[in-house]
């Protein structure tokens, strides 16, 4: 079900209400995953979409504390802004600038970032390989570009290229990161974590230099949008990999096949995220094969 903040307060408290929160959210599978572990564990719960961006989210947030939802995750354009409404923060929200998960405890939101670990099991699982084998171009500095570059580099990337079609966005990322990784085994250098513009001639070198390109910028969810990419841009040995899934990730992964590439959406992010965040709001282990099963089933057919 989809909801409007002004229909939170119309919600009873049992069961147990949780949800997830973005602009656009109706593609959204995280209900149907979320439902299937909550029934699968017999629990007492129900997992809803709610239709908010940045600007209503302050809002959103507190009828969230008068119902009181159990928690709920932030999609796509929330994360960054759910961090400064969380009363505290994980080390993983503090380490990655970006909250996708929040846990209410009694009253106490804490904000906690799933996304860097789901990532990097959807990628081990759809390459057979780990940050710390693969160089990377990484597209958007967003929420999930933020917690994907730490993840990154918390696994001893060997370079890290980030491109945002706002440069500014993407030299705040790269402020954080440096400050974060200053010292240490760690540590970064302008050789292993840089930025280039967006444009053509410096994208193509990037990615024939690179193993891996990520996209975590949103573009795909806007149907009128061009691809991410454009074919004649893809090297046809390099990996692909999506953090979008369903519909919004169609013509970009055209783009990538016509190319010759290897393409992965998304989708096995949004599972391990969400299986992590799960356990994070109910201190059970995740039914991860009961969710992954439920969001195969619930994928949109594709048309023509």
């Amino acid at each position: 079900m989809r909801l409007k903040p002004d229909n939170i307060l119309s919600l009873p408290a049992r069961p147990v209400p949780y949800a997830v929160l973005g602009s656009p959210i109706n593609h959204s599978l995280s209900p149907v995953m979320q439902q299937a572990a909550f029934d699968q564990l017999g629990l007492e719960a129900r997992y809803f979409r709610i239709e908010v961006d940045e600007e209503g989210l302050a809002k959103a947030v507190t009828r969230l504390r008068q119902v009181p939802f159990g928690g709920w995750n932030c999609t796509v354009p929330n994360k960054v802004k759910m961090v400064e409404l969380c009363d505290r923060r994980a080390e993983s929200a503090e380490q990655f600038g970006a909250v996708n998960t929040v846990t209410n405890e009694k009253g106490v939101l804490v904000g906690h970032n799933t996304d860097g670990t789901g990532w990097s099991r959807a990628m081990r699982e759809a390459f057979g390989r780990g940050p710390d084998e693969m160089r990377i171009v990484l597209l958007g500095s967003g929420g999930a570009g933020r917690a994907i570059a730490t993840q990154a580099i918390l696994e001893k990337c060997p370079e890290l290229v980030v491109a945002n079609r706002n440069p500014a966005r993407a030299r705040d990322m790269l402020a954080h990161l440096n400050a974060q990784f200053a010292d240490g085994p760690l540590a970064r250098t302008a050789q292993n974590l840089r930025m280039i513009r967006w444009e053509d001639e410096a994208l193509e070198k990037a990615l024939r230099e690179a193993d891996v390109v990520v996209n975590a910028t949103s573009a795909g969810l806007d149907p009128k949008a061009a691809p991410v990419l454009q074919a004649r841009m893809i090297p046809g040995n390099l990996l692909v990999f999506d953090s979008v899934y369903g519909a919004g990730c169609a013509k970009f992964r055209q783009e990538v096949e016509t190319a010759g590439a290897t393409w992965s959406d998304g989708l096995g992010m949004l599972l391990h995220q969400g299986a992590a965040a799960f356990s994070l709001w109910t201190g059970q282990t995740a039914p991860v094969e009961i969710m992954r099963r439920a969001l195969l089933s619930n994928l949109p057919v594709p048309t023509k």
